[in-house]
């Protein structure tokens, strides 16, 4: 377990030592827990076991006859899925995290962070907390959770969702978003793992 070098050897022998046809395309060890990280450089024990899961039979399904049991088709395929799967428990855990990001879909990565809280002014997000509050107190049967702490005051949200993990700060002063949860919101990254 504390072995990264023997770990690195028998994922390649499991995935093959690229994401393609050579180096370039990244190392199979490190591609999958880096695109599965979150912004605060955790990886979800499930969000990893969807993903190698989904490798396993998308390769089975579409490369048969791979050399390697995983093929990194496949593993890029599983981060895709895996990407909704924690996208999918974000919402649940914290609805007003979705309500936020959702609204970003269709920019790219890295962002202004003026132009993350323009998104939001353009279309009220304040006032979807609210009527999302709303809902969930008439809502009996649920259990009322509660929002977040700076409704109205979008870089203090801002800090939130990079408290969360959700979001980060690059070095520059942009925004960015960890594919793992960029890529079920359908953001873009020039590059990056597309949207599935």
């Amino acid at each position: 377990m504390r072995e990264p070098k023997t770990q690195a050897a028998v994922f390649e022998k499991i995935a093959g030592p690229y994401m393609g046809a050579n180096y370039r395309k990244g190392i199979t060890y490190t591609w999958l827990p880096n695109h599965l990280m979150d912004g605060t450089e955790q990886v979800s024990p499930r969000s990893f076991m969807v993903a190698l899961f989904e490798a396993v039979q998308d390769t089975i399904e579409n490369r048969p006859s791979s050399a390697y049991p995983i093929f990194h088709e496949g593993i890029r395929r599983g981060v895709q899925l895996a990407s909704k799967t924690r996208v999918s428990e974000i919402r649940e855990d914290l609805p007003w995290v979705g309500t936020a990001v959702e609204l970003l879909a269709g920019q790219q990565v890295p962002i202004e962070e003026s132009a993350v809280i323009d998104s939001w002014e353009k279309r009220g997000l304040s006032e979807l907390f609210r009527e999302e509050a709303d809902r969930m107190s008439r809502d009996e049967d649920k259990l009322i959770r509660t929002g977040p702490r700076y409704p109205r005051n979008y870089s203090r949200l801002i800090g939130e969702l990079i408290a969360l993990g959700v979001m980060q700060r690059r070095k520059d002063g942009r925004l960015d978003l960890p594919d793992v949860y960029r890529i079920a919101f359908s953001i873009g990254r020039k590059g990056g793992v597309p949207k599935a």
